[in-house]
């Protein structure tokens, strides 16, 4: 990956292991880690929640604009974030990873630095993977959590009109407002000692910057909400797509409308106007269809919403059109992130 050095590159991947596997730390769950076939976890319920997603070089990011610990983290949020947004607790990650000859060590071992430090801020080991050759540097992370014996997964079809639409996160359009920078070809990243790196801005002057880069690169929202408070949801997901394309798949799991409140929203776009005004960029795209924040998009009973989620609209019955997302009763342009489209 660009920016990333080394002045060994290991022969092998048991040169590569060597490097990568003293950062792993499995927790009391782990009864088999690394060095067999296959990691053995204790199941705290009878109940297994498993997804998985993929990071690949040149669609999910650029390494010029980020570092290899940042995507670690970014790979294992992604993956927690759908875990907890069915109201599990994180239990292990597996990763496999692939990457092009002669990429340095160093992108091996920061990678793997930033999916355990993100899988144990969550109460989760990263416990094996594998490793592969590819043309692009490529993550795959599988994540595993549990759900109680007792407790039902929060879906996304349990949202009612009359219901409170929330967000467990205090700003929306962050990630988007830092992809803008890395499209726009003004931000770079150099990688720094101990995972500090320096990221240089071209003709950026807004003080919020460099922050919304990192949130892009690597996001740090409040997972722990999906299986705290946000078990008593009555739908939830994680935003992952933007508010409006994902809020659109609660809608139609449920069949209910989403109505959005602008004043809610308000003051999240007031916070990127100024790096907007600089990108020529309008601030409300980013917010309602800025995608990878991976924070809860829950919906509540009136008078039930928990500390930490805030209200961002209400859940109100179908229109004559079905299903869908609005602004204060407008309808919104635009669709939101696609991997395919």
């Amino acid at each position: 990956m660009a920016g990333e050095h080394s002045d060994s590159i290991p022969r092998g991947e048991a040169a590569l292991l060597a490097r990568m596997l003293p950062h792993l730390r499995p927790g009391p769950e782990v009864e088999v880690g690394p060095g067999d076939d296959a990691a053995v976890v204790h199941l705290p319920s009878p109940r297994l929640v498993v997804t998985t997603d993929t990071l690949v070089e040149g669609h999910d990011f650029l390494g010029h604009a980020t570092t290899a610990r940042w995507i670690g983290r970014k790979a294992a949020v992604q993956n927690l974030a759908d875990v907890a947004a069915m109201g599990a607790a994180p239990l292990a990650l597996v990763a496999a990873i692939s990457a092009p000859a002669g990429i340095p060590a160093t992108v091996f071992e920061e990678l793997t630095i930033g999916l355990t430090a993100r899988a144990e801020a969550d109460g989760a080991s990263l416990v094996g993977g594998d490793l592969g050759r590819a043309e692009h540097l490529t993550v795959t992370v599988t994540a595993m959590g549990s759900l109680p014996a007792d407790q039902e997964p929060v879906r996304r079809s349990g949202a009612l009109p009359g219901d409170v639409l929330t967000i467990g996160a205090p700003r929306l359009g962050r990630s988007a407002a830092g992809l803008a920078l890395v499209l726009g070809e003004r931000a770079l990243v150099r990688p720094g000692a101990e995972g500090r790196p320096t990221v240089m801005l071209r003709g950026i002057q807004d003080p919020s910057a460099a922050h919304l880069l990192q949130w892009h690169d690597a996001p740090d929202p409040d997972l722990s909400l999906g299986w705290t408070v946000g078990r008593t949801a009555r739908a939830m997901m994680d935003l992952s797509d933007g508010l409006v394309r994902d809020g659109r798949r609660l809608a139609a799991a449920s069949q209910v409308t989403l109505d959005l409140d602008r004043a809610a929203l308000a003051p999240d776009v007031e916070q990127l106007t100024g790096l907007a005004g600089e990108l020529d960029a309008d601030p409300w795209t980013w917010v309602l269809h800025g995608g990878e924040e991976h924070a809860m998009l829950a919906t509540f009973a009136p008078g039930g919403v928990p500390e930490g989620f805030r209200p961002i609209g209400q859940v109100r019955a179908p229109s004559v059109h079905g299903p869908e997302v609005l602004l204060d009763g407008a309808p919104i342009e635009g669709a939101g992130f696609d991997h395919f489209g």
